[in-house]
């Protein structure tokens, strides 16, 4: 019953997932959340995978994606575009995910650790796909939820295309959608 009772500790854990808020919108005009994100980017996945070149654990891809922003529990999100939050935020997201995976059992929080970490340093197919779905999404979610001319960032094509260019170095197909994204993003006036 422990190892049971350990897991529905993690589920009220994860709970907390719900609360932080992103820099997304969504299509009522509230901020998304990272749960949300979350699952939005483990569905998207499963559907894109066929835009991927190489053989894919899917499984292991979507629970990469579920598994991705826990570490944002107690380190809150970071924008895209914050370089300086950026330097710091793995550091403080792995500390987070930490204290969140400390309710599971050992061998558990080893697996999901090891899954966030791979992730992070995007060096297997699952992880450089998973990386790419995290990053398209958010450029949907963008052009289909925000105003005509919205841009109180004032970013650039150019800006958000280097964000994303890392894309073209595994899926041809998939980095001329997110040209494609990013230039109707332009015509609506959502970048510079």
């Amino acid at each position: 019953m422990e190892a049971i009772e350990s897991k529905v500790d993690f589920v009220k854990e994860i709970e907390k997932l719900k609360t932080v808020t992103r820099f997304n919108r969504t299509l009522d005009g509230r901020f998304e959340n990272s749960a949300e994100h979350s699952w939005q980017v483990a569905l998207v996945a499963n559907l894109f995978q066929d835009y991927f070149p190489e053989k894919l654990d899917i499984g292991k891809v979507t629970l990469m994606l579920l598994l991705h922003d826990l570490g944002e529990i107690y380190a809150g999100d970071t924008w895209v575009y914050d370089t300086t939050g950026k330097a710091v935020s793995h550091d403080k997201e792995y500390l987070s995910l930490q204290k969140s995976l400390a309710v599971l059992p050992i061998i558990q929080g080893e697996k999901f650790t090891e899954l966030w970490l791979e992730f992070e340093k995007g060096n297997s197919p699952e992880s450089r796909y998973a990386r790419i779905i995290d990053a398209l999404v958010p450029l949907i979610n963008h052009l289909v939820v925000s105003e005509e001319g919205y841009n109180p960032d004032k970013l650039t094509a150019d800006r958000v295309l280097a964000k994303k260019a890392f894309i073209k170095d595994d899926s041809e197909i998939l980095w001329q959608l997110a040209k494609e994204l990013i230039e109707k993003s332009v015509e609506k006036g959502l970048y510079d």
